[in-house]
């Protein structure tokens, strides 16, 4: 399987790699939050004005070195990562985004690449990452989220997802493609 290809059953793809070699490739599935329940209802409705309730798109993926169960309840992660100093969020690499279904547009895979260096001088363990929008939590406003370590803790994700501890070094590049159907 090339990680080009992601397989329909499969929506987290997470790869590591150091010195221009895959040391792992993870599959995984995820959780769609109550936030991310609430994005997909709203940003797809208008409000009685007429006007759309929201405006912010998916934007961001975060990582974390903590687990919790996956359940739509989850509202932030629970040991938030930096990746690059007082940095939480990551932006998606938007000139990777596909539709990897031919012909039609019911799918869309996001990818984000965490490069070397991202993880520190010393030895760090990833176990959870989460899907965010560039929406502020309150306003939805498109670019207004605030993407620090100092608010990391209220980032609600709109999807959810906790793996075996990941080691990662100052060597390590870790990519996630994250797919979503519809």
């Amino acid at each position: 399987m090339s990680f080009e290809t992601v397989p329909e059953i499969c929506n987290v793809y997470i790869r590591c790699k150091e010195g221009g070699r895959d040391t792992l490739i993870l599959p995984g599935h995820n959780v769609w939050t109550n936030t991310g329940r609430e994005y997909s209802c709203l940003i797809k409705s208008y409000n009685r004005l007429g006007q759309p309730y929201r405006s912010d798109r998916i934007a961001y993926v975060g990582l974390g070195q903590g687990t919790q169960i996956e359940v739509p309840s989850v509202t932030s992660l629970v040991d938030p990562l930096p990746w690059s100093p007082q940095v939480f969020l990551k932006r998606i690499d938007f000139g990777l985004t596909t539709h990897p279904d031919v012909g039609i547009r019911t799918a869309i895979r996001y990818h984000c690449r965490f490069p070397q260096g991202t993880f520190g001088d010393g030895l760090q363990f990833v176990s959870e990452c989460g899907l965010f929008t560039d929406g502020d939590a309150l306003s939805f406003v498109q670019g207004a989220r605030n993407v620090s370590m100092d608010t990391a803790k209220q980032q609600a994700p709109i999807a959810y997802h906790t793996f075996d501890p990941i080691p990662v070094t100052p060597n390590t590049e870790l990519e996630i493609a994250w797919e979503l159907r519809h």
